[in-house]
């Protein structure tokens, strides 16, 4: 009995013993079978990454080393940042899951991208095993005229030595792109990108060829016209910059109310582009009849015609009348006379379809004299000017101006001269001087220099002109004489919308003395504010100078919210000048010949027509004898 309880015994024995070794063979299968799943998981197939079986290693066991092999030219840091599986963390199959997903989304990498793990007693040793992208060489460039290749594939070449990355090379066409756009054009796009197998990749550019131009919308206005304003040609790339100048010069010429751009495809080749100019005509001739007072011409009526597109040709005509009752001012130097004005202008922007243009006028003028004192003057004459821009020198024009003008001067009140004459105990004959005029051929050039960013209310840039004019005599008692003047202007913004003028201007004789009704003025609106017109005096030379501040009205848009009354402008200034050969006037009237006011006034900028002033002066030096000090003054245009 004992002895079949010690066989049976033995047996159960053997029997659990045959039992372990079959369960620790099936577990380990199934751990084998488990990791090569895994492995295959790494393959980012989402159905084989969910895929579960019914035992997962154990979350208490712990990532002790991560390996990335397959990579040569990514360096392994690189990749190591960009997963979240660190060493020391627990084992999750769903982190490594996104950890593949983010290195394959960093571009450099094929699909083939595996994760395997090797489990021993210490840990988990987990190897990431990696394909690169074929390695990019250099880059081609080809379809490229308006921007340079080496400036595109400075775009480009961060990607030169590392495997092709598909993000980086949609974001650098971006950039292409943009590069192009900075520079007005537009319609460039990168049309295809293709690899070779040596690894360079070739990149091709549609810069947005013109196929044709169209005009639209000018039923009188004829098409050389518009098409003279517009430097953008068939065949050339678009460019947005370029083409909004040209539609900018097109409005100017007030021909239109309205001027727009259409792009579309092209009929004849749809990799190019149609461009259409539509414009709006407006009517250009007009009318005018008005009156109104002046300190100078008096109670005035005016009447006039003006076209500027006359016969659709681009063409500006213009005649203008005004006559009036005379001084209004308490002006002991200038006759009450009644004056009459007429002037005839004609002008071509375009001479023979050249960038030189013509401007023709002939003028009378009939009125009291504001040169010589107590006298009438009357002129008549005609001008003809030719001017081109300086295509060397930017915002540099130049013209030269060619004139006959007869000039008449008679005396208007004798007793009155008689008298001024004896009381400064001068010689009567010295009147006959005062009134010398008679025939002349006047010629001169010119130059205009002009970078400000506006012409109705600059607030930056530059302004200088110079001119030079000879009066050749050809009938009366005055000489040959010629003068030459100079203009500077600089504009310095203050904030957005202020600016600090600061401006001087030079003028002397040239060639033989100036006769009186020639002579430089200062004093009123345009020289020397504070002063009537002239009351500085005049001379055979000058100089001047003009500092000015100007700034918005405060608080007045939340009043009058319109554009005219945000355009309005407060001045503060401080003028100065003086004269040198002052002529036989000064001596007569005590002209000071020199001046110095500072004060204060309103700038309304109206379009076309420009700033609109109104000022008041104050002179802190010696006004002359008679003269009060402090004035209004008024006038239109820059000052000089």
């Amino acid at each position: 009995m004992t002895i079949s309880k010690k066989i049976l015994n033995f047996i159960l024995l053997c029997t659990l013993m045959v039992l372990i070794c079959l369960n620790s063979t099936v577990c380990f299968a199934r751990d084998r079978e488990e990791e090569k799943r895994f492995t295959e998981a790494g393959e980012l197939d989402p159905e084989k990454l969910n895929a579960s079986t019914n035992r997962t290693y154990d979350e208490a066991i712990t990532i002790k080393e991560i390996q990335i092999s397959g990579n040569t030219l990514v360096p392994e840091e690189i990749i190591l940042d960009t997963i979240n599986v660190k060493p020391g963390v627990k084992f999750d199959r769903n982190i490594i899951k996104d950890d593949l997903r983010n290195i394959y989304n960093m571009g450099y990498f094929t699909e083939r991208i595996k994760a395997v793990p090797k489990a021993d007693s210490s840990g988990i040793t987990l190897r990431i095993e990696v394909e690169e992208n074929v390695p990019v060489t250099g880059f081609n460039v080809v379809g490229n005229e308006s921007v340079e290749s080496g400036e595109i594939v400075k775009v480009l070449e961060d990607q030169v030595g590392l495997p092709q990355n598909i993000e980086l090379l949609n974001n650098s066409i971006k950039k292409i792109e943009n590069l192009y756009t900075e520079e007005g054009y537009v319609l460039a796009r990168v049309k295809k990108v293709q690899d070779d197998p040596d690894g360079v990749i070739n990149v091709e550019i549609n810069e947005g060829i013109i196929d044709d131009i169209e005009l639209s919308g000018n039923f009188k206005t004829k098409d050389f016209v518009i098409e003279r304003h517009l430097t953008v040609k068939s065949g050339e790339t678009y460019n947005e910059l370029k083409l909004k100048k040209d539609l900018a010069r097109l409005f100017g010429t007030q021909a239109f109310s309205d001027v727009r751009r259409v792009i579309s495809p092209s009929e004849n080749d749809p990799s190019r582009y149609k461009l259409t100019i539509e414009v709006d005509e407006k009517r250009t001739g007009s009318i005018s009849i008005g009156g109104g007072v002046d300190t100078e011409t008096g109670f005035f009526g005016q009447a006039g015609y003006f076209d500027n597109n006359f016969l659709g040709r681009g063409q500006e005509i213009s005649l203008s009348t005004l006559m009036g009752s005379g001084n209004l001012l308490d002006n002991n130097g200038v006759i009450d006379e009644s004056p009459l004005q007429i002037e005839l202008k004609f002008i071509e922007p375009r001479l023979l379809r050249t960038l030189n243009s013509l401007q023709v006028s002939a003028f009378l003028q009939d009125m009291a004299s504001f040169q010589v004192p107590l006298s009438l003057e009357k002129r008549l004459g005609g001008r003809i000017e030719i001017a081109r821009p300086l295509k060397k020198i930017p915002n540099l024009a130049g013209s030269i101006n060619i004139g006959i003008e007869n000039v008449d001067l008679e005396e208007g009140d004798r007793d009155e001269i008689v008298r001024l004459f004896n009381e400064k105990n001068i010689n009567i004959a010295e009147r006959a001087k005062q009134l010398e005029a008679g025939s002349f051929i006047s010629v001169g050039p010119s130059l205009v220099y002009d970078t400000r960013n506006s012409l109705i209310n600059p607030t930056d840039g530059w302004y200088a002109s110079a001119n030079a004019k000879e009066y050749f005599a050809i009938t009366g008692g005055s000489e040959t004489f010629g003068k030459t003047s100079l203009t500077v202007r600089k504009f310095f913004p203050v904030g957005k919308k202020s600016t600090i003028t600061v401006g001087g201007k030079i003028g002397t004789g040239v060639v033989g003395s100036i006769p009186e009704f020639e002579a430089f003025r200062l004093g009123g609106p345009y020289t020397i504010r504070g002063f009537r017109e002239g009351d500085v005096g005049s001379g055979n030379g000058f100089v001047m100078g003009s500092v000015e501040f100007r700034t918005p009205v405060p608080f007045i848009t939340k009043i009058l919210n319109y554009k005219i009354i945000r355009d309005l402008r407060l001045a503060l200034f401080f003028d100065a000048g003086s004269l040198f050969e002052e002529t036989l006037t000064n001596s007569l009237y005590n002209y000071p010949g020199y001046a110095v006011s500072f004060g204060g006034g309103i700038i309304l900028p109206l379009p076309y027509l420009g700033p609109i002033r109104f000022d008041y002066g104050y002179p802190i030096t010696s006004v002359g004898a008679g003269n009060k000090r402090g004035r209004f003054t008024f006038g239109i245009g820059e000052r000089y």
